[in-house]
């Protein structure tokens, strides 16, 4: 006896994972970086991709039952595995992008604040400088200080922004004349790993990979 084709749904499904699988190492090959709007639709369609695989995998294997198909039902059941791993493993670079949306949202902050004061940025380093745009009412979202990576607890009802608040290095002193590309936010070490995104004085958003990535920021 011949060998029983695999159903269509089972192909839908190994195609759907290939795509998926394209599309992560399209956005991995930029470092996950949010230089173009394109480069998140990649990622949030690689987790697409992924979903809609492991659905026709599901009723691919309820197929490949009632064809008693053997072949067909462990290919179905590795699809629905692949996917699991894949997006398991992906959860950190979803976090990232969080973060690096986070962070472009407190740069154009500091942007309007340095339009409203001369141009010059907040004066102070860290949690006492992003403290300005809290206070003077630029950014009073706390949740948006704070990385989706860490387990920091956000501040609230109106209490000042602190260093056990808050989840990036603010640099204080810079003036909309400075270097475009000196580095006025970063993550604080620790926060993802081997990892961090960095916001330029110009307002554009960043990223550098490694262990010594923070050594990275200036060159």
């Amino acid at each position: 006896m011949s060998k029983k084709k695999i159903s269509v749904l089972t192909l839908v499904a190994i195609v759907l994972i290939i795509i998926g699988i394209i599309l992560r190492e399209g956005y991995l090959s930029f470092n996950g970086s949010l230089k173009g709007p394109g480069l998140p639709i990649w990622f949030l369609g690689f987790l697409f991709c992924c979903v809609l695989s492991s659905i026709f995998g599901v009723v691919g294997i309820i197929v490949e039952i009632i064809r008693r198909n053997k072949r067909g039902m462990v290919i179905c059941v590795i699809c629905i595995l692949l996917n699991c791993i894949l997006i398991g493993s992906s959860r950190e670079s979803a976090r990232r992008i969080t973060c690096a949306s986070a962070m472009k949202c407190i740069g154009f902050s500091l942007q309007q604040y340095a339009m409203d004061y001369s141009g010059y940025f907040p004066p102070e380093n860290g949690a006492a400088g992003l403290e300005y745009l809290r206070k003077y009412d630029y950014l009073c979202d706390y949740a948006v200080f704070i990385c989706p990576s860490t387990k920091t607890v956000c501040g609230k009802d109106k209490q000042p922004l602190t260093e056990e608040t808050v989840d990036y290095v603010y640099i204080g002193g810079l003036t909309d004349k400075s270097d475009p590309k000196s580095p006025i936010l970063y993550d604080k070490p620790g926060n993802h790993e081997d990892f961090g995104n960095v916001v330029f004085a110009d307002g554009t958003v960043n990223n550098f990979s490694g262990k010594n990535w923070t050594e990275k920021i200036k060159k």
